[in-house]
């Protein structure tokens, strides 16, 4: 009898193990799948920082590019100045026709329209683009709603100096280019 009392007594006790085992099953579930998730969100970030980078880059080779591409001509038709940087802004005016990437656009926090102010040494002729000698330009690109660049660039007596942000996402990445230290 009292054999049965004791097999009675432990028929709830494998229930019970059972439970306990299904319990940890899935608290190593929750974990293993809070850590996933957490490297899915990092990976994320990591390739919104990348497109930020090559959004702020496409910015600076813009300026870049203008300033010794894109030189102005003489009425005889030769070039003469040094840089082409301020004919951008002359670009930064938005057209139907064309590429609408070499225009200039509304950034969040950039300026739109595109503002050029001539310096303190030469205010009336500084972002002249035959001169182009003391010019602050600020302007930017916005590509598919969703990546964008913003820049500021400064030519004065000792150099180009370029500062671009670009944006993808929730990432932001900022270069700058300070041609006065490389010389």
């Amino acid at each position: 009898m009292e054999k049965n009392n004791i097999l009675k007594s432990q028929k709830g006790v494998s229930l019970i193990i059972t439970f306990f085992i299904m319990i940890i099953i899935l608290a190593v579930v929750l974990s293993v799948s809070s850590l996933l998730y957490s490297e899915v969100k990092v990976i994320r970030n990591i390739g919104d920082s990348m497109v930020s980078f090559y959004a702020a880059d496409s910015g600076i080779e813009k300026v870049v590019y203008y300033d010794r591409q894109v030189l102005p001509f003489s009425s005889n038709g030769k070039t003469h100045v040094q840089r082409g940087f301020c004919s951008i802004f002359d670009t930064c005016v938005p057209s139907n026709s064309g590429d609408p990437s070499i225009y200039c656009n509304a950034v969040p926090g950039g300026s739109n329209p595109p503002v050029a102010v001539a310096g303190t040494i030469d205010p009336n002729n500084g972002c002249n683009p035959n001169v182009c000698d003391d010019c602050t330009i600020s302007f930017g690109t916005v590509f598919d709603n969703l990546r964008n660049y913003s820049i500021i660039a400064v030519v004065n007596q000792s150099g180009l100096d370029i500062q671009s942000v670009g944006a993808f996402g929730s990432a932001e990445r900022k270069i700058e280019i300070d041609s006065s230290t490389s010389h």
